[in-house]
């Protein structure tokens, strides 16, 4: 399990964490938020196989 390097917690899994790019809204994703100070980070696999994809999308209008 990952700990919150400024707290020293262990981070939750969570489903929730709120993306944007840009100025748009994106799907809530999966990722860790420390429970303590709030701090979210992203899977490794939610930005390789989804975020990725969506910027391109994105970029290319």
């Amino acid at each position: 399990m990952y700990k919150c390097g400024k707290c020293n917690v262990e981070m939750e899994e969570e489903f929730d964490i709120q993306m944007k790019y840009q100025d748009i809204d994106l799907p809530e994703a999966e990722g860790l938020r420390c429970s303590v100070c709030g701090i979210e980070f992203l899977e490794e696999s939610v930005v390789v196989d989804e975020l990725n994809g969506s910027e391109t999308m994105l970029e290319s209008k």
